[in-house]
C-alpha cells in the first residue's frame, strides 16, 4: 500500500527554508532602513565638523583681509575651498559703511541648494585695537548633498550584502539541520505508514536515532505503534463481529419472514376495519343497528370465534343487556335475562384499567373473573377469549366478548391488534349514533326554532299583524311588479285618530287593548289573498292593495273605517266622537311617482294629513275628490 500525494508537493526543509528566506528579507529591509538612516546621521555630522572647522580656520584670516581691503587675499580664501569636497557653496559678504554690502561666492561644479545638506552662517568681526571689535561682514558655508548620497550608497552598499550572507548562511544551516534531525525520520515514518496492511500490523516502528533522545519524534513513534496496536485488536474484534453477524443472518431472515407474514396479516386486519368503519359511517340512521351487528359478525369469522357478545348498559338499573350475539352454530340473541346479567359489577371495574383482556382459556379467566361473572360468557365452551370495554369520556356504552372454540389457546399479535381497533371502531360508531342522533334532534329544534323566530322577526308582537320590516320588503316587491305589468297598485294609510289622548286617558293597557281590537277589524276586512296589511308604527297601520283601482280602494278604505266606527270602543278624550274612529290616506301608483315607492308613500301620508286637517274619521285620497253616490 502506498500513500498518494495530491496537488503539489514541497517538503517540510524546503518551506522551512522559504519561511526564514522570508523573515531574513524583512529583517534585512528593517536593518538597512535603520542602518542607512543611522549612516545618514553620521555622515551629516560629519560634514557638519567639517563645515565648523572650516570656519573655525578661514573666520580669522577672512575679517583681518576685509579689515585692511585685501581683495586679492579674500578671493585666494575662497578659492582655496574649491579642492574641498565638502564645500558645494561659499558666500563672503563685506559690509562697508554706508555702501551697499558686496558679497563674494564661489559654488561648486553641478551644485544645487539643498534642506538636506549642513550650512553654517557666521558673523565676521575684527580687533583694531584692544578692547576694540568691529563686524566686517559675515561668512556663509553650504556642504555639498552630493557628498553625503555617495557615503550613504557606500555603507547601504555594504549593509545590504553583509545581511544577504547572513541570510543565506542562516538558511542554510537550518535546512541542514532540519533534514538531518527531522526529514529523514519522517520519510521512514511516511514508509513505514504505506507498507502497512492487516497482516504487518504487528510490526512495529523504529527510528534510527539515538533511543535518549526525548522529543516530539519520539512520541510520534510512540502513537504510531500504539496506533497499530488498537488497529490490530479492532481487527479482530470485527472479525469476530462478522463470524456473529454470519450466525445471526439466516436466523434474521426467518424472523423477517416471520414478522413479513404478522404485517400482512394486520394490514389486512386494518383494511377490514377500514371497510367496517366506511360503511358504518355511510349507514343510514334506520339501519345503523344491523350494520354494528354485521360488522361484529364479520370480525367474529375473521379470527374464527364461536362465539360473539356485545352487552350494552341499561338505564333503569346497573345492569346489561344482549345488544347481539353471534353463534357458530348459527343462533342469535338479542336480549337475555336480566338477573343473570347483573352480576357484571367487577368486570367494567376491571376493565376500566386493562381496556381489553386476553385470556388464553377459561381458568385464566376464573382468576380475574369470579364464578357468576366467568359463566355470563362461558355458556357456551370457549377456548381463547378476549373483553373489551367500550368506554370513553365517562360514558359507558358496554362490553364486547369474543370467545374462540376449546383447544384454540393463543391470541397472535395480528388478533389482538383486530380486537382492540374492532373495540375502538365500535366505541366510535356508538358515540357517532348518539351524536347523530343528537344533531337531528338538534337540528329538528332549530328548525321549529327558525320558523318560530321568521314569525316572530316579520309579524307585530302586539297586535300579531305583519311589521315594519315585512311592509318594506314587500312593498318594493309589489312596487316593481305593478311597474312590470302595468296594473294599478293602492296603498292606504290609516292613523286611529286621538291615540295618544286615549292612552293618556286610559292607560298604556287599554291603549295595547284597543290596537288589537283594531288591528283585529283590519284582519277581518282585509282578507284578500295578495293583499298586505302591516302595523308600521305606533297607532299607523298600512295596507297595500296589489290589482286594486283607485274606486276600488276607496271602498275597502271605507269599508275599515266603517268597521271600526262600529266596534263602539268609547274615546272620551276624542274631539272628534265619543268612541274610537280612523283617518284614512289613499294613493294610487301614477306615472308621475316614476319607479320609487317612497313617492306613492308620500302622496298616500299626504292624503292622511289632509284627512286629519278636515276633522279625522274621513278618507282623503292623492287623486281627485271621488263623485258623490260611491261608496
Amino acid at each position: 500500500m502506498h500513500l498518494k500525494r495530491s496537488g503539489s508537493s514541497h517538503s517540510l526543509g524546503s518551506r522551512l527554508v522559504l519561511v526564514t528566506l522570508g523573515f531574513c528579507f524583512v529583517f534585512t529591509v528593517f536593518t538597512v532602513a535603520v542602518r542607512t538612516y543611522s549612516a545618514w546621521n553620521e555622515a551629516w555630522s560629519a560634514m557638519n565638523a567639517d563645515l565648523k572647522l572650516l570656519e573655525q580656520v578661514y573666520r580669522p584670516t577672512l575679517s583681518k583681509a576685509i579689515w585692511e581691503m585685501d581683495r586679492d587675499s579674500l578671493r585666494a580664501s575662497i578659492e582655496s575651498t574649491k579642492p574641498l569636497a565638502v564645500v558645494g557653496h561659499i558666500a563672503l559678504t563685506i559690509r562697508s559703511g554706508d555702501l551697499a554690502s558686496e558679497v563674494i561666492e564661489r559654488s561648486a561644479d553641478g551644485w544645487q541648494t539643498s534642506t538636506l545638506a549642513p550650512t553654517r552662517h557666521s558673523d565676521l568681526t575684527y580687533a583694531p585695537f584692544p578692547g576694540g571689535s568691529e563686524n566686517v561682514g559675515s561668512l556663509t558655508l553650504a556642504g555639498d548633498e552630493r557628498v553625503l548620497w555617495a557615503r550613504l550608497r557606500g555603507e547601504v552598499t555594504d549593509i545590504v550584502v553583509t545581511q544577504l550572507l547572513q541570510s543565506l548562511l542562516l538558511a542554510g544551516l537550518i535546512m541542514l539541520m532540519f533534514n538531518r534531525s527531522v526529514t529523514v525520520h519522517v520519510q521512514h515514518i511516511a514508509r513505514h505508514l504505506g507498507q502497512l496492511a492487516p497482516d504487518k500490523m504487528g510490526q512495529a516502528l523504529r527510528l534510527a536515532r539515538n533511543p535518549k533522545h526525548s522529543d516530539e519524534l519520539t512520541l510520534l513513534e510512540t502513537g504510531v505503534n500504539q496506533l497499530q496496536s488498537k488497529l490490530t485488536d479492532h481487527l479482530a474484534q470485527l472479525h469476530h463481529y462478522e463470524e456473529e453477524l454470519g450466525a445471526h443472518r439466516d436466523h434474521l431472515a426467518d424472523l423477517v419472514q416471520e414478522r413479513t407474514a404478522e404485517l400482512e396479516s394486520l394490514t389486512e386486519a386494518q383494511q377490514l376495519v377500514l371497510s367496517l368503519s366506511n360503511r358504518l359511517i355511510h349507514a343510514s340512521h334506520e339501519s345503523f343497528d344491523a350494520s354494528q351487528r354485521e360488522c361484529l359478525l364479520e370480525v367474529a369469522q375473521r379470527l374464527g370465534a364461536n362465539r360473539a357478545l356485545w352487552l350494552v348498559p341499561t338505564a333503569a338499573s346497573p345492569a346489561f343487556r344482549v345488544f347481539t350475539e353471534w353463534r357458530s352454530d348459527g343462533r342469535t340473541e338479542s336480549q337475555a335475562s336480566e338477573p343473570l346479567l347483573r352480576g357484571l359489577i367487577q368486570v367494567p371495574q376491571r376493565l376500566a384499567r386493562e381496556e381489553v383482556l386476553f385470556f388464553g382459556n377459561q381458568a385464566e379467566m376464573l382468576l380475574c373473573l369470579n364464578p357468576l361473572e366467568a359463566a355470563i360468557f362461558t355458556l357456551q365452551p370457549v377456548g381463547a377469549s378476549a373483553l373489551a370495554l367500550l368506554h370513553s369520556d365517562g360514558e359507558n356504552y358496554g362490553m364486547l366478548f369474543i370467545g374462540k372454540p376449546l383447544g384454540q389457546c393463543e391470541w397472535l399479535a395480528q388478533d389482538r391488534a383486530l380486537v382492540t381497533m374492532t373495540a375502538q371502531l365500535l366505541l366510535h360508531s356508538v358515540r357517532h349514533q348518539a351524536q347523530l342522533l343528537n344533531i337531528l334532534s338538534t337540528q329538528k329544534a332549530l328548525r321549529a326554532a327558525n320558523a318560530q323566530l321568521e314569525v316572530l322577526s316579520r309579524h307585530d308582537a302586539l297586535t300579531g299583524l305583519f311589521n315594519r320590516r315585512h311592509f318594506d320588503e314587500m312593498k318594493e316587491a309589489e312596487f316593481q311588479r305593478a311597474l312590470r305589468t302595468g296594473q294599478p297598485l293602492s296603498l292606504l294609510i290609516c292613523d286611529i285618530d286621538h291615540f295618544k289622548a286615549f292612552n293618556d286617558h286610559y292607560g298604556h293597557a287599554r291603549g295595547d287593548q284597543c290596537l288589537r281590537d283594531v288591528a283585529q277589524v283590519f284582519r277581518n276586512v282585509i282578507s284578500r289573498s295578495g293583499d298586505v296589511l302591516a302595523r308600521i308604527g305606533g297607532e299607523e297601520f298600512a295596507v297595500m292593495l296589489p290589482n286594486t283601482s283607485e274606486p276600488d280602494a276607496w271602498q275597502v278604505a271605507e269599508r275599515l273605517r266603517v268597521a271600526v266606527s262600529d266596534l263602539r270602543l268609547a274615546h272620551a278624550a276624542s274631539e272628534t266622537g265619543s268612541h274610537v274612529t280612523i283617518s284614512i290616506g289613499l294613493a294610487q301608483l301614477l306615472p308621475r311617482y316614476g319607479t320609487d315607492f317612497e313617492a306613492l308613500f308620500e302622496a298616500a301620508d299626504q292624503a292622511l294629513y289632509r284627512a286629519k286637517s278636515k276633522g279625522r274619521d274621513r278618507i282623503e285620497s292623492s287623486l281627485p275628490p271621488i263623485p258623490q253616490g260611491v261608496v
